[in-house]
Order: C-alpha cells, then sequence, then structure tokens
C-alpha cells in the first residue's frame, strides 16, 4: 500500500533519519518498533506530511502512484481526509476541552464522509455499542471521560470512517495494562472486519506479537531489519534486534 524508500531527514544539520525503507502492506498490520528517540514518529510526520517547516527530507513515501513527499499540501490534506485515519499516542490531546463529543465526533467522522448530524447518530450509536460505550459519552465533555473511553471514541471513528489505512501512534502508552489489551483487541477487531491496513508504532514488543503480521525494526534513526512477524521473532538477524527480543524475558 506505501513503500517508503531512501527516506532521510534532516532538523538544523542533524540527521534524524537515515535512509529509512520499509513496505506498509494493504489488509495487514505492521508495525514500526524502535526505542524512544529512534526516529519513529519522525518517520510518521513524513508520511502525513506533518514535518516541522525546518525540517529537510529527500527520498520517497509512495501511495498509489503518488509520492506524498512531492504532492501539494492541498493534495496531501485531500488524501487524508479520504483515505487516512490517525490515532495518536494521547486521545486527549486531539478533543477541544470546550466542546462536547457528539460535535467532535462528528467532525471526526459523519461530517468527514459527508453523513449529516442525524445518519451520525444512527451510526455511531451502533458502533459505540459494540465498543462498549454507552450513548451518553456524546453528551460529555473530554476531561468527563477517561483515558481509555477517549481512546476507544478515536477507535469508533476510525470504525466509522472506514480508512484505507489508519496510522496508531504508540496508542496505548498512556493506558494501564488491561485498556492497553483492549485497545489492541480493537486494532485487531477493525482489521479483521474492514480489511483496514494499520501502522501501528510502538515500543512495546508484547503488543507487535499480539497484532501485527509484518515489522519494521528502527534505531537511531534507521531501519534494522524488516520481516514477517514470526520469522523476526524465532530468527532476529540484526544485533539491536536479539537484544529487544531478549529484553522481553
Amino acid at each position: 500500500m506505501i513503500e517508503v524508500r531512501d527516506l532521510s531527514i534532516t532538523m538544523k544539520g542533524k540527521h534524524i533519519t537515515h535512509h529509512v525503507e520499509f513496505t506498509i502492506a494493504r489488509g495487514k498490520i505492521t508495525s514500526l518498533i524502535g526505542e524512544s528517540g529512534s526516529g519513529k514518529s519522525m518517520t510518521v510526520s513524513a508520511v502525513l506530511g506533518m514535518l516541522p517547516t525546518d525540517a529537510k527530507v529527500s527520498g520517497s513515501v509512495m501511495y498509489e502512484g503518488r509520492n506524498l513527499l512531492d504532492i501539494s499540501d492541498q493534495e496531501m490534506e485531500s488524501v487524508k481526509k479520504q483515505d487516512i485515519f490517525t490515532i495518536f499516542q494521547d486521545a486527549s490531546n486531539s478533543f477541544n476541552p470546550s466542546v462536547k463529543m457528539r460535535h467532535q465526533l462528528y467532525a471526526f467522522s459523519g461530517k468527514r464522509v459527508g453523513d449529516t448530524l442525524q445518519v451520525f447518530d444512527e451510526k455511531m450509536l451502533s458502533i459505540l455499542d459494540k465498543l462498549g460505550l454507552s450513548w451518553e459519552v456524546v453528551e460529555h465533555y473530554p476531561f468527563q471521560l477517561s483515558g481509555g473511553m477517549l481512546q476507544r471514541c478515536m477507535i469508533a471513528c476510525a470504525f466509522y470512517v472506514e480508512p484505507a489505512l489508519l496510522i496508531a501512534d504508540e496508542p496505548t502508552s498512556a493506558l494501564d495494562m488491561v485498556l492497553q489489551k483492549e485497545f489492541i483487541e480493537w486494532l485487531i477487531r477493525l482489521n479483521e472486519e474492514r480489511g483496514t491496513t494499520i501502522l501501528l508504532i510502538t515500543h512495546d514488543l508484547d503488543i507487535v506479537a499480539e497484532a501485527a503480521h509484518e515489522m519494521a525494526v528502527m534505531q537511531q534513526g534507521s531501519i534494522v531489519e524488516t520481516g514477517k512477524v514470526e520469522t523476526v521473532f524465532s530468527n532476529p538477524r540484526h544485533a539491536y534486534t536479539k537484544r529487544l527480543l531478549e529484553s522481553r524475558f
């Protein structure tokens, strides 16, 4: 679906990533894994056209025959609106604390696909119910909901929009172990029920083992290993990957 090739990012003379290459396979969950500061989030920012203005980037991010690094801001916004949905690390930062959830969820989902508010209410009611949330949450402000509930609200929007690609950037880091497990189960469900392609950015190998089909391992701005999860776990080639896997036990 997306092929990242020779992606290098420089900021203020400092190399953030070095010739990064990996593929996000259509219909699969691909995990980009590495320690904090390894360059994962900056790589995702490049894919989404969200790099800081002082960043210099080279290489290509190919999607549907187009290099996303070369298209205009307007074209990029169109791609993101039509095809890509992103869940960030802390869901609370995605919501306006002074606006009730119904209007914000509608903006993220129903309005985005051109549905009326009435149609949105009917569809979102069913989706929230599937995710174990009552309709009452839409009458709350974000600060009245827990981090886990807010993440479920973002997943609900992803179910509603049915994006071609869902990007989840460290989505479980602010959740406790029980909510982490639930969130990953929802991601798997989205992939299996809707066929959604997912890029999951994490530093947690247990999450990778549970959810992902493919993985790319990042260290100090470079991709050091890629492959099917079961292959990399059973036979890691790079020393860094071996250390990561040893750290699980």
